[in-house]
């Protein structure tokens, strides 16, 4: 699909959009809106799940990933428009969510915060964080959502920097307190619209290999905000020091994830070992070895997926003394042997024409 064709289908209300803009319309006239809402028919509400605030039993405060992505673990991404004239309803996810102004303005709320967003405009919004999107008009909004394992599988990279939007993955992965928003001011950018166009013209058409391509073009850009706008990317000003502590260790056991010990993480603190310990607990929720342990584990994973390392020299490089050790302790976690696990994502990546056929789906 070309980029001028996805933009005029983007621009089309849908039927849930001409419902809404009528809602909006109703509710400007106070005298008629009981009888417009008398009118509506509960079971149509329900069916096609529409969200009118004046009735609770419509709103949900909680949206999981079951309800927005395909069963199909490979498929991490679910790109949509976000409806016109939707009320403002507060609620959270348990997926990151990323939403482009592509043409137009909305507002957005989190954490008592207020702020208008124009054209150009991007929003990283963590899970579990409350927050409302009010898009009064017929601006166009792009809403790309991600499943949290989405980054340690196939934006791996991306947590590798030290940068505030590597500290913002981060901050959910491995702390109790994230960070919660980032807002990016893009406007003038020729490149990113194109690129928001054709990630959403991929994921509409869905042809072979599509989850390949929007994870690509996903990634370039994440690599674009990397290189042009990480200076001028607003954060919460309240951030919690405990966040940025809870960075700091994991970056540290990510750098030296082979030969860490909880004694030289406390010496590159500054703090005794028993203090050091306290404080993982507190700000990620982890001891120290659950934490070190889930690293390895992610850093092997990638290992797995992305070389043909055997699996003896995968032990060594992410800290584990035998291979023996390293199986049981993969296994344990995961469910499943390392062999197992990279036949299973080799199977997924190279499953020929019936992986395509599933992809389409």
């Amino acid at each position: 699909m070309q980029a001028d064709e996805t933009l005029r289908m983007l621009r089309q209300l849908n039927d849930s959009e001409i419902f809404y803009r009528n809602y909006r319309l109703a509710k400007s006239s106070p005298d008629t809106f009981p009888s417009y809402l008398d009118s509506l028919k509960p079971e149509e509400v329900r069916g096609r799940a529409l969200l009118i605030p004046e009735w609770p039993e419509t709103i949900r405060p909680e949206y999981l990933e079951e309800s927005f992505f395909s069963p199909d673990r490979r498929i991490g991404l679910n790109v949509v428009k976000h409806n016109c004239y939707t009320p403002p309803v507060p609620h959270y996810h348990d997926f990151f969510e990323m939403f482009y102004v592509l043409e137009g303005q909305c507002v957005h709320e989190v954490g008592g915060y207020r702020s208008v967003l124009r054209t150009g405009d991007l929003c990283l919004i963590q899970p579990k964080v409350t927050h409302s999107l009010d898009v009064s008009d017929e601006s166009v909004i792009i809403d790309v959502l991600i499943r949290r394992t989405t980054f340690r599988h196939y934006f791996y990279n991306i947590l590798q920097g030290d940068n505030t939007l590597a500290n913002f993955f981060m901050s959910t992965l491995y702390s109790t307190q994230g960070i919660s928003y980032l807002i990016f001011h893009t406007g003038g950018d020729d490149e990113l619209p194109q690129s928001f166009l054709r990630l959403c013209g991929e994921f509409h058409e869905k042809q072979e290999y599509y989850s390949v391509l929007v994870n690509a073009i996903a990634t370039s850009i994440f690599v674009r905000l990397l290189r042009s706008y990480m200076d001028a990317c607003e954060l919460p000003e309240n951030q919690l020091r405990d966040t940025q502590t809870a960075i700091r260790i994991a970056r540290y056991l990510q750098l030296y994830a082979a030969s860490a010990t909880l004694g030289g993480l406390a010496a590159e603190l500054h703090y005794t070992p028993e203090y050091t310990s306290r404080l993982i607990k507190r700000v990620t929720g982890q001891t120290f070895m659950q934490l070190l342990t889930a690293i390895r584990l992610e850093n092997a994973e990638q290992l797995l997926r992305d070389t043909a390392l055997p699996l003896s020299e995968i032990a060594a490089a992410v800290g584990y003394e035998s291979s023996e050790h390293f199986v049981r302790t993969f296994h344990a976690h995961k469910g499943l042997t390392p062999s197992a696990y990279r036949h299973k994502k080799r199977n997924a990546a190279f499953s020929g024409a019936g992986a395509a056929a599933q992809l389409r789906r």
